[in-house]
């Protein structure tokens, strides 16, 4: 028996993979981050998807309830509104009131 030859079926190191080369680690490793991040950035579209639904939702009820107000209640619902918003939220709510003032305004003028 040739103690030299590896593919002897009694050699304990025939049966072992070759061992990777780190080029081939590093590799393997930038797939599997890849992977992660993309299982990542799927969580975070649910959680998305899941939060804009919820903010339509509150949206709806906003301005349902803002529809049915007095004019007292609604001066109430903007002041509130200035309060909790700023910039950028704050004016697109803003033009939501005025956009709700303006269909009531139509719908009374017909």
């Amino acid at each position: 028996m040739n103690h030299d030859n590896q593919t002897d079926c009694n050699n304990p190191t025939s049966s072992m993979p070759p061992r990777k080369t780190l080029a081939e680690k590093m590799a393997i490793l930038q797939i599997q981050k890849q992977r992660l991040a993309q299982k990542a950035a799927a969580l975070n579209r649910e959680a998305r998807k899941e939060r804009d639904g919820q903010l339509i939702a509150w949206g709806i009820m906003v301005e349902a309830r803002y529809r049915n107000a007095t004019p007292e209640q609604r001066d109430a619902i903007i002041s509130t509104t200035h309060k909790f918003l700023k910039d950028r939220n704050l004016s697109r709510a803003l033009e939501g009131f005025s956009r709700l003032d303006a269909e009531k305004s139509n719908l009374e003028a017909e």
